[in-house]
């Protein structure tokens, strides 16, 4: 409510009877008219002369409060400033209350503010938009009043004031519309439960799925939107990623063909001696093979320079351009949980064999690269952790790891859950075998290792062999 502040009466506004001529006033009094009536005639000839405010002053002394009240209207439909002209009228309903010019002034008053509140820069507060609304209630201007009951999403109050004013078409199209809101933010809040739930059973993809249906209508839902990057951000990326397995930590590089070279290869080693796709690693027939890439400083073994694929068998030790050392070992998926169980699998006595056989169930070993001061478990296919199956997967141009378990075997817990039996991994994953138990796959809640390994061939396609270092 703007504060009128008190009618100002300035001195000179008082009786002058040299202006008007004593015999006027004298007059007056012969005949019984005081002081009001001469007070009211002189504000009347002020207000004729254009001399508004003067005016004003003298109705109110003259008790002609109606009066007042409606030159004060008139001043401001002449004021072109906005705040101005919203004071003058709240001077007038404030002089004029309880006369039909108070009213009429009441009205102007409330449909300034709102017109006003709208057009602000900045926008106008839920609560002085209440405030008008009721104030636009008050006076009986219903449709204005459900206007800025609806600014100030004040639904119930809305749908009264449309229910007051007669409007039934816009009622039952505000009703339907509310119901249609309500319908809206119950499906978003049933939205907002099932992505925090495919998130804790680890089904992130269906869950990103589900968020990016919903954002194609909703593209302002912000939090959708930040609950689906939440969720994407903890996805985890191949090919190079860290897991730990029964508690001690592998790098492990998945793919079927990977490559080992200065720049543009899985497993990247700095040295200006090696080729940037230097050695290539694969799987033919079951076996783990390995080849130079018709490098220039070439790769050896005991001397001899490879000409031709080699298979891994019981491991080797080759040097690369003749300066970097590389040991290639076989490593089962049996092996690679009994040495992180014991340490070197040396405890358990059926693992600890290169040529040990695999399950029916179970690839052939992988590979574990030491080069450059470094390990890194290359599975040449899925990895495998007891009796599941991890790998790299692809969608497009997205990237991500799944975990699968094969029929007949038990699927991992996350927390109390028992997953299904393809699952996304995702940083801060810990699975375990049974509930409660010791975790048996722990993917490490920080970032990755390293950045992504740079864009290779696609699965099971050579890559192009170099010519020059």
């Amino acid at each position: 409510m703007v504060d009128p502040g008190p009618i100002e009466v300035k001195p000179d506004a008082r009786a002058r009877p040299a202006r008007y001529g004593a015999g006027v006033f004298r007059l007056l009094d012969r005949f019984g008219i005081g002081g009001a009536k001469r007070r009211e005639i002189r504000a009347r000839k002020l207000e004729l002369a254009g001399d508004l405010e003067r005016a004003t002053a003298l109705y109110v002394e003259a008790d002609r409060a109606d009066e007042a009240a409606r030159v004060l209207l008139a001043r401001a439909d002449a004021e072109s400033d906005p705040e101005r002209r919203l004071l003058l009228c709240t001077q007038a309903a404030r002089v004029g209350e309880g006369t039909d010019v108070g009213e009429r002034a009441r009205r102007r008053r409330a449909r300034l503010s709102f017109d006003l509140a709208r057009s602000s820069a900045g926008g106008a507060l839920h609560g002085e938009l209440s405030r008008i609304g009721a104030e636009l209630e008050a006076v009986g201007d219903w449709q204005t009043a459900a206007e800025a009951y609806a600014l100030a999403g004040d639904d119930d109050a809305e749908i009264r004031v449309l229910k007051e004013a007669g409007e039934i078409d816009r009622l039952e199209a505000r009703l339907r519309q509310g119901s249609e809101a309500a319908r809206e933010t119950r499906e978003r809040a049933q939205l907002l439960r099932s992505l925090r739930d495919l998130d804790a059973i680890a089904e992130r993809r269906r869950a990103l799925g589900d968020a990016d249906a919903w954002l194609e209508h909703h593209r302002d839902d912000e939090a959708v939107m930040l609950e689906r990057d939440r969720i994407e951000a903890r996805l985890l990326r191949g090919p190079d990623l860290t897991l730990d397995i029964y508690g001690v930590r592998h790098r492990c590089v998945l793919g079927r063909d990977l490559t080992i070279g200065r720049a543009h290869a899985d497993i990247v080693v700095p040295s200006s001696a090696i080729s940037r796709q230097h050695l290539r690693l694969y799987r033919e027939g079951g076996r783990a093979m390995v080849e130079d890439l018709g490098t220039r400083n070439g790769t050896t073994l005991a001397g001899a320079r490879l000409h031709r694929g080699l298979p891994v068998g019981d491991g080797l030790e080759l040097e690369l351009a003749g300066r970097v050392p590389c040991r290639l070992t076989p490593l089962s998926g049996r092996q690679l949980a009994a040495s992180a169980r014991y340490g070197d699998g040396s405890a358990r006595e059926e693992t600890t064999s290169a040529s040990a056989s695999p399950s029916s169930r179970e690839p052939g070993p992988a590979v574990a690269v030491d080069v450059a001061g470094a390990r890194y478990v290359c599975p040449l296919g899925p990895l495998v952790v007891g009796d599941w199956r991890v790998d790299d997967a692809h969608d497009g141009a997205q990237s991500y790891v799944v975990l699968r378990t094969p029929e007949g075997a038990a699927a991992p817990f996350l927390g109390s859950y028992r997953l299904g039996r393809t699952i996304e991994l995702g940083l801060g994953d810990e699975l375990r075998e049974t509930r409660g138990g010791e975790v048996a796959l722990g993917v490490p809640q920080t970032e990755q290792a390293r950045a992504p390994a740079p864009l290779r061939s696609r699965p099971n396609t050579p890559p192009r062999r170099e010519g020059s270092p």
